[in-house]
């Protein structure tokens, strides 16, 4: 009887045991499922990933850039205008654009926005001039351009030219 009575305390002390054991493991589990929903990246828009040079098992720093996703559903391009040329444009004048890898072909668009700095004003590095001689440069202004949806394939950082229609004031071409 007392060996039956050991057994049983025995199997009692097992079974506190495997539960602290499966409650242990529980937790690693969740903590593991956790993890792995970590690791998933979900893009804010559709797309291509571009600029990636990761490798399989590779570690990386928390915020650190890893590539860049180029969206597939809004085109733009910024144009840099003459301070001289930039009172004629204003926002929803219609653009035409042909771009450098597709010969031939015109894109259409609008001006979507005006800078109000020029490209040097925000520059990480102004230019100053030191020497003590003042020449006036024209500044550059940026320009957004939206192009109309459906445009070809386009890739990011092509060259272009900007043909914007002045003749039209942008409420003319509002409901076109």
């Amino acid at each position: 009887m007392n060996s039956a009575q050991a057994q049983l305390a025995q199997a009692r002390s097992a079974l506190v045991s495997n539960r602290d054991a499966l409650t242990t493991a529980q937790a690693q589990l969740a903590t593991a499922s956790v993890n792995l929903n970590h690791t998933k990246l979900i893009a804010p828009a559709d797309g291509w990933v571009a600029n990636i040079s990761l490798r399989e098992g590779a570690t990386v720093a928390a915020y650190q850039p890893l590539f860049s996703v180029v969206e597939a559903n809004e085109w733009w391009i910024d144009a840099n205008f003459k301070e001289t040329d930039i009172v004629r444009l204003a926002a929803g004048q219609p653009v035409t654009v042909t771009i450098d890898m597709l010969p031939g072909q015109q894109l259409q668009g609008n001006i979507a926005s005006l800078g109000i700095g020029s490209g040097s004003t925000f520059s990480l590095l102004p230019a100053e001039n030191a020497s003590g001689n003042w020449v006036k440069v024209t500044q550059r202004f940026p320009v957004r351009i939206s192009l109309d949806p459906g445009t070809l394939q386009l890739r990011a950082g092509a060259s272009a030219t900007v043909t914007v229609d002045t003749t039209q004031s942008p409420a003319s071409t509002a409901g076109q």
